[in-house]
């Protein structure tokens, strides 16, 4: 009994964990636990299910590394969170795969940085490149957690439960008191629709975790709709592919409770036609285009008949090019219609005629005979009236650069006049050739002299003068600790205000990190600001830089608030289509940081009800920009030029008032009624003795003109006061101002 007793205990409880797992997921939506591989909507509970019993649990005495720690919120310990530990798999994981485009390898940047949409949508689809997940646990009672059976190296850690979601990267095996903290999360959701705005279904949307390649995936349902999530923070790139639509992807940072990315995806384009050759079909000649949204080349070969086919292409305009030995034709093929809403679906009709081609190679070098790498060589084709015209100018219509041996090749250009120059080279001089050129390959030597004023050789520099600029190394992390990627890092004086000048600029990779050269030793004001569709936060922190090594600093945002608002005019009526920015006041030179509510290009406008909101603000020195055409913001903070509505900290609720456009005019002169032909007002500088300034407040308008001193002698400017009486939203014509010497 105490044996069958114990078989049913042992069902019972793999029943119930089932039914634990299955009930996880919702059909529609991302289930960020597990590897989904399906491409329908059964995409969630069961793949969850399947990914969990993937791994053989670790036998009983395993000795390998393990990593123990506590998952909390801001309540305290968590327990019953599922824990995941995934590692990343080197040449095979997007993260860690080099960037490849071709032939050609970057290691500086991983696929994910570079890749196209058809790459990505080829890798992800077959589930090759995502970070597997090798060790999973459940949180105890007190929060605790251990995974087991792990190797040597390191891992992330993902947490999630009904409290949230939560994320560490970079977690050595062996770690003890690890702390994984959970937090809100963010959803990303967005409608799929074909070129005709028709709503499609069953498109798989994928979004990667950019640091990691951890796989998130969704399938838009009957009204094209997906939703994903709750994904941790950080930076992801989202695909969206489907079968007999052109795949298509982009990235965002997840930040904030909400995200809206829409997709458009385009039926596959198609071009054939002819290559001739003296009239004649010309059969095995190379068909070339260049296909963008591929990052590559694309070719096949022509027939018997001369003819060809192109498949698979996006509707932009394409450059065919044909070859066979020294015989070379191109034309450019686009898929628009009269109407820029539609396009075709294939062009048939294209015909490649076979010409004779010039093309030119040849060695640089210098005086020395030493060749001379990473040389610009530009080939030009020339007409005779150009010939005639010594300011004429025409585009090149090929150009290289040198090789370490110094070699190069330009072309295929048509034979005639052509002009080879040499452009863009430190130390040396320019130089050209102009000659007619007969078809097929011709060599052109250039031997460049040295530059006037140039040395051969540099002298030795004190070994005092490279000691390097001392470092400012840090990171920017949010309110739970966690990094913030794509925000922007700058430097600027510990004391006054914007105009006192950016010092350094730079924005933070996947990890939140960022480092640059900082000024001299002294104390400076370090601002960190992240601003993406209707989240906005900053946070500044005071830095003393100290000696020549590093000043490690931390900026951490606070948690982000919702802020929101109305726009009227003056007689309280709202105010529909105008656009609404928060942004620092500290960028605002720079222009366009924040953005709108919804809106990650910066287009929303308000609604019927004037009413604007964005989710998740933080930090100070923010102000609120709103523009609409023939209105302005009503007795607004002038500044330089910046116009804009301060937002204090903790603000809630906004009242904005814009008027209608109205102006004061007017002219400034001399006694005799001559005009001032040059003065200075509201910082423009303004000529023939007209001027005007915008009217945004009932009451005294203050103008100040300044002239400048014309004799060019010591001594200030002439100011000139004047107060003038005008009325929101009423054009005034303030005439003549005479300057009469007061």
């Amino acid at each position: 009994m105490k044996r069958h007793g114990w078989m049913w205990s042992a069902a019972l409880g793999v029943l119930a964990l089932v039914l634990w797992f299955a009930s996880s997921g919702t059909p529609g939506e991302s289930s960020p636990g597990g590897q989904a591989g399906s491409h329908d909507s059964r995409v969630g509970a069961g793949s969850t299910l399947r990914a969990f019993f993937s791994s053989e649990p670790p036998a009983t005495g395993d000795s390998s590394p393990r990593i123990r720690g506590t998952v909390r919120s801001a309540r305290g310990p968590v327990a019953g969170a599922r824990v995941f530990a995934s590692g990343v798999v080197a040449g095979e994981s997007l993260s860690a795969l080099p960037c490849r485009q071709g032939a050609e390898e970057d290691p500086e940047r991983s696929m994910l940085e570079c890749a196209s949409s058809f790459q990505l949508s080829g890798l992800i689809n077959e589930r090759s490149g995502d970070a597997p997940v090798l060790a999973r646990a459940t949180s105890e009672d007190d929060g605790s957690f251990s995974l087991e059976g792990l190797k040597a190296g390191h891992y992330a850690l993902w947490v999630e439960s009904p409290e949230g979601v939560g994320m560490r990267q970079d977690v050595p095996a062996g770690a003890e008191g690890v702390e994984l903290l959970l937090g809100e999360g963010v959803r990303v959701s967005g409608l799929v629709s074909n070129e005709e705005r028709v709503p499609v279904a069953g498109v798989l949307v994928t979004a990667v975790f950019t640091a990691h390649s951890r796989f998130f995936e969704a399938v838009t349902d009957a009204t094209g709709h997906y939703r994903l999530g709750p994904l941790p923070r950080g930076e992801y790139v989202l695909l969206a592919s489907k079968d007999g639509l052109l795949p298509i992807h982009t990235t965002f940072t997840a930040y904030g409770r909400e995200l809206e990315r829409k997709f458009v995806m385009y039926r596959p384009r198609r071009i054939s036609g002819q290559v001739l050759a003296a009239g004649a079909p010309a059969a095995g000649v190379t068909v070339r285009t260049w296909v963008h949204e591929e990052r590559t080349e694309r070719e096949v070969l022509t027939d018997a008949a001369g003819r060809f086919s192109l498949e698979g292409l996006a509707p932009i305009t394409h450059e065919l090019t044909a070859r066979r030995d020294e015989l070379w034709a191109s034309t450019r093929v686009d898929f628009n219609t009269e109407d820029p809403f539609r396009f075709l679906v294939e062009r048939t009709d294209v015909t490649l005629e076979l010409e004779p081609i010039v093309e030119v190679t040849g060695i640089v070098r210098d005086e020395a005979g030493r060749p001379i790498a990473e040389a610009n060589v530009e080939l030009t084709e020339l007409d005779e009236e150009e010939e005639e015209e010594e300011d004429s100018y025409s585009m090149p219509v090929s150009s290289a650069w040198t090789d370490a041996e110094g070699r190069y090749q330009v072309g295929p250009a048509r034979p005639g006049r052509l002009r080879l120059e040499i452009l863009r080279l430190r130390h040396f001089a320019g130089a050209s050739h102009e000659a007619v050129f007969q078809p097929g390959t011709r060599t052109v030597d250039f031997v460049l002299e040295r530059a006037e004023g140039e040395e051969e050789e540099e002298e030795d520099v004190p070994e005092a003068s490279r000691e390097p600029r001392p470092m400012v190394v840090g990171e920017v992390v949010d309110e739970l600790g966690a990094p913030v990627s794509k925000a922007e890092v700058s430097v600027w004086p510990e004391v006054g205000t914007w105009m006192g000048g950016q010092l350094e600029r730079t924005r933070t990779d996947v990890k939140g990190h960022f480092s640059f050269s900082a000024p001299p030793e002294g104390r400076y004001r370090l601002v960190a600001e992240f601003a993406q569709d209707d989240v906005t936060h900053t946070a500044v922190r005071v830095v003393e830089v100290v000696g020549k090594g590093e000043t490690h600093v931390q900026l951490r945002f606070e948690p982000g608030q919702v802020l929101s608002g109305v726009v009227v005019d003056p007689r309280g009526q709202p105010v529909e289509g105008a656009r609404v920015e928060l942004r620092s006041a500290l960028r605002t030179q720079f222009y366009h940081h924040g953005r709108p509510v919804r809106s990650w290009r910066g287009n929303q406008l308000t609604g019927p009800d004037g009413r604007f909101t964005f989710q998740s603000v933080s930090g100070e020195h923010l102000e609120l920009a709103v523009m609409k055409e023939d209105y302005v913001l009503a007795c607004a903070e002038q500044e330089d030029g910046r116009i804009a509505l301060p937002v204090k900290a903790g603000e809630r609720e906004l009242r904005v008032v814009l008027l209608r456009d109205a102006t004061a005019t007017g002219r400034l002169v001399q006694k005799d009624g001559s005009p001032v032909t040059t003065f200075v007002l509201n910082d423009n500088v303004w000529r023939d003795g007209h001027f005007t300034v915008p009217i945004r407040c009932n009451g005294t308008l203050q103008l100040e003109f300044i002239i400048p001193n014309e004799a060019q002698v010591p001594g200030p400017h002439r100011r000139i006061r004047r107060s003038v009486s005008v009325r929101e939203e009423v054009d005034t014509d303030l005439g003549e101002i005479v300057l009469d010497g007061t």
